[in-house]
């Protein structure tokens, strides 16, 4: 069974994430910056790797109209930015709970490992939904 359009969706957006966190990755290298391990805010490489061409063109096989691109643009730039946010929140999580609670998660008592998964499961699930919101929009602006 193929990939549904949404699920094409879901993987046009996080290619662009991952294209768009190389790029990220690299200007806080060359900057010398080391926050957060993500730099100090999104950026938002919108160039197509070769798998995000062959994802865009099985969503959109005729050429869409420049106002469908630039509502397809804009989606995924809103993407990469709110998943910079989440990603931040990830990571804010996961240094917050280990200050508090040591880094070795093989000396947390039962109720830390509760919490630490749980917290971790909240954090990923509403990322998770987020993705599938911007799916949905990403396919909406047809």
């Amino acid at each position: 069974m193929g990939a549904t359009r949404h699920d094409l969706a879901r993987s046009f957006l996080m290619e662009a994430v991952y294209r768009s966190r190389n790029s990220q990755g690299l200007s806080s290298v060359f900057a010398g910056k080391t926050n957060c391990g993500l730099g100090e805010g999104p950026v938002a490489n919108l160039d197509l790797t070769e798998k995000a061409q062959t994802l865009f063109n099985e969503l959109w096989a005729e050429a869409p109209a420049q106002e469908q691109l630039d509502a397809i643009r804009a989606t995924t730039r809103g993407w990469v930015e709110r998943n910079d946010a989440l990603d931040r929140d990830r990571n804010h999580f996961l240094r917050d709970f280990r200050q508090a609670n040591g880094f070795d998660r093989t000396d947390y008592t039962p109720e830390q490992t509760t919490a630490y998964e749980s917290g971790l499961d909240k954090v990923n699930s509403g990322a998770d939904d987020e993705l599938s919101d911007a799916a949905r929009a990403l396919l909406g602006s047809e």
